[in-house]
């Protein structure tokens, strides 16, 4: 008995040692010219909102997006789930607030929301914009602030 055990243990160490010398590429790496090529990341900046301001404007930069290209703006909330009345609250799209937007020549984008449409209500609510497309993505997180 001890013997199929100690086998079945060497057999197993064998293959797991076998598996761990073969290629795998956890990461597709891409080359420009035989060297690695690393790319600026998105940037995603807005002025902020207030009590005062009736919308607000995120301008973007996608440096990985190509002219053209079309990117999905979506507003994030924390809210409760329709689907657990009980749950605990959970940062969810808001409902209509997805828009569509596309990457100019300079790769530069911008979108506005009223802050109706956004979900700012009260001071000191909070929303993240997720933007996503098929070769960029970025992201910010917006506060309504107390007018000056």
């Amino acid at each position: 008995m001890k013997t199929k055990i100690i086998r079945l243990f060497s057999l197993m160490f064998a293959i797991a040692l076998m598996m761990s010398c073969t290629d795998q590429p956890y990461f597709d790496i891409p080359y420009e010219d035989g060297e690695v090529y690393f790319s600026d990341i998105s940037v995603i900046t807005s002025d902020g909102v207030t009590t005062a301001d009736a919308s607000l404007n995120i301008d973007c930069y996608f440096p990985n997006a190509k002219s053209g290209d079309v990117m999905t703006a979506t507003v994030l909330k924390r809210q409760v789930p329709s689907w657990d009345p009980g749950g605990e609250l959970q940062l969810l799209p808001l409902a209509g607030s997805e828009k569509s937007i596309t990457v100019g020549g300079d790769l530069k984008t911008s979108v506005s929301y009223t802050k109706a449409e956004a979900g700012l209500i009260n001071v000191g609510d909070e929303i993240t914009v997720v933007f996503a497309g098929a070769t960029d993505s970025g992201i910010i997180v917006i506060e309504l602030k107390a007018a000056p």
